[in-house]
């Protein structure tokens, strides 16, 4: 044990070395002028104490409780003068030439704390100030100042270190485990410049022209995406801030990443956030508590900005029949016909975007072990969509056994159906008992909505989602949600997966219906726009549970009926 722990120390030396040299590095070698110092970055890292928690509740979680354990009293031995309930930072500041980033640790015993890199470097130099320069193959200058200490790689920079340094971090030490959050505004022009001009760069080399793309179509496509990259402008000008956060937190039972930012007032972005405060639905019923996958959006967009898409998705168009002409697959009336097909959709699609408004919802729903999926969204015109459906089916009813489609086939809440029945004849017995024995595809036509279904009991299902719809009208909606949800799939995997029973099994056991997602949402709150990756506790508990069935499974063996030597 005695020598593990001198090998971590070494290690975790080395490791602490370099960690202060490349948070106090400087990222320019310009020299310093007279100039207000703005912050451009801060990184948090939330207080030692809160991380041991929070890895140990995920440890336990996974079924490894012993390495949490493990790893809290590995780290004891590293931590010795370190505050355990204050959080350690890095701030990065900037006079509009150079960046000055400096780290600052809570402190109890500075001794303590520089003990593991005295032992590998030797005695650290009095600058002066109390200054000492650690004599590193890089100088790197601590102060202590109260109960912090400051690392900088310039003894001046340690001249004026703040009060309160943990003030600075804000709440990200309590949101988060570990954080980023940058301030766009403030990284100098000049930097600003070199980043736009080297993105344009590289998309000026990795473009070429098309062998059947004219000059002018060529010249135009360029304009576009320099159109495009241009507005990365507008991350310095319109935005206040931009986070990264990591977060173990066993009160919302999971673990998550966000990724949030604020945006000036009065700024075109504040207007975007502005329209879609409040936003509702037309498609509620098409998502469903449990179901195996579940997607919905809705937003709204500036007549501006909504043109501007608009017209870039419309240059797809002339490529998309281009390619058709001359890949030589298709000619006549076929190859008309489908030219009409990528007309009829993109016009679709971009009279929608012109709208300024996108609203959906879907799900795949394997209740049952029976399968299902549902879709509806919002269209500028529902008539353009069955016409290029109807194109669709021209072109490809040619083809050995495809199905026909009964147009018409019923009228629902105004909802026309057009419905094709799948043959499933020849379909093996798990994809009839998963699908049905004759599973429908629905095409259903509004005027500015389209729907569509496929799966066991299809028609009831879609009529079902209708309804639901309708009687939730109102319901308020997020930018953008995402869930799947892992007991059904598992579920389904296995009754027919023969392979991983041992994992699978103990991956559902594991699991609790409602904490068994991985969910991606994306959220408005006034001037501020987050999105949020979680993954749910019932998740990372059948993962550990089905990673252990799964060892112990490969390493089980019959002792008497081995070989013996």
């Amino acid at each position: 044990m005695n020598t593990l722990i001198q090998k971590g120390r070494l290690v975790w030396g080395r490791l602490a070395l370099t960690s202060m040299l490349l948070l106090a590095m400087p990222l320019a070698t310009l020299h310093a002028q007279d100039a207000e110092m703005k912050p451009v970055a801060v990184v948090s890292i939330s207080p030692i104490k809160k991380i041991l928690a929070d890895t140990q509740y995920l440890a336990e979680t996974a079924g490894q409780g012993d390495f949490g354990r493990m790893g809290a009293i590995m780290s004891a031995p590293f931590t010795q003068g370190i505050d355990k309930s204050r959080p350690i930072g890095v701030l990065v500041m900037t006079n509009g030439q150079e960046f000055a980033p400096l780290a600052f640790i809570p402190v109890t015993d500075m001794d303590s704390l520089l003990l593991i890199i005295k032992e590998q470097f030797g005695p650290p130099q009095d600058m002066g100030d109390d200054v000492k320069m650690l004599p590193t193959p890089m100088p790197v200058f601590v102060k202590q100042s109260g109960d912090w200490a400051f690392v900088a790689m310039d003894k001046d920079k340690l001249s004026n270190v703040p009060a309160d340094p943990a003030s600075l971090l804000k709440t990200l030490p309590t949101d988060y485990d570990i954080a980023v959050q940058m301030y766009p505004g403030n990284v100098p022009e000049i930097y600003q410049n070199v980043l736009v001009s080297q993105m344009k760069a590289g998309v000026e080399i990795s473009l070429e022209q098309e062998p059947d793309e004219t000059d002018e179509e060529f010249a135009a496509r360029k304009a576009q995406i320099n159109e495009q990259l241009s507005e990365i402008n507008r991350i310095f000008t319109e935005m206040t801030d931009l986070t990264f956060g990591w977060n173990i937190d066993a009160t919302q039972q999971g673990t998550y990443i966000d990724v949030k930012y604020t945006v000036a007032e009065g700024s075109k972005f504040a207007e975007q956030l502005a329209m879609n405060t409040n936003l509702t639905t037309e498609f509620s019923g098409f998502t469903k508590k449990g179901a195996a996958f579940n997607f919905s959006g809705s937003s709204k967009s500036p007549e501006a900005e909504a043109d501007k898409v608009a017209n870039q998705v419309d240059g797809i168009r002339e490529q998309a029949i281009r390619q058709l002409e001359s890949d030589g697959e298709l000619v006549g009336e076929e190859l008309e016909s489908a030219k009409k097909v990528v007309d009829l959709m993109v016009d679709t699609l971009v009279q929608t975007i012109r709208t300024g408004k996108m609203d959906l919802g879907m799900m795949v729903d394997l209740d049952g072990g029976q399968a299902v999926v549902l879709a509806g969204l919002h269209v500028a015109d529902g008539k353009r969509v069955e016409d290029g459906f109807k194109e669709l089916v021209k072109l490809m009813e040619s083809e050995k056994d495809f199905p026909p489609v009964k147009w018409d086939a019923e009228t629902y809440q105004t909802i026309r159906f057009h419905v094709m029945e799948i043959p499933m004849d020849d379909a093996p017995p798990e994809a009839k008992e998963i699908l049905g024995a004759k599973p429908a595809f629905v095409l259903g036509v509004g005027e500015t909505n389209v729907y569509f279904a496929f799966g066991n009991d299809s028609i009831a299902r879609l009529k079902k989602a209708i309804d639901d719809s309708i009687a939730g009208t109102a319901t308020q909606a997020k930018m953008g949600e995402l869930s799947v949800s892992l007991l059904p799939i598992l579920k389904l995997a296995q009754k027919y997966d023969d392979d991983n029973p041992t994992a699978i099994n103990a991956a559902i056991e594991a699991l609790t219906a409602g904490s068994d997602q991985i969910m991606i949402t994306t959220e408005i709150n006034g001037l501020e726009v987050r999105s949020r990756i979680m993954v749910q506790e019932g998740v990372i508990k059948a993962i550990g549970a089905g990673a252990a069935a799964q060892s112990a499974a490969a390493n089980d063996f019959d002792v008497e009926a081995a070989p013996a030597f």
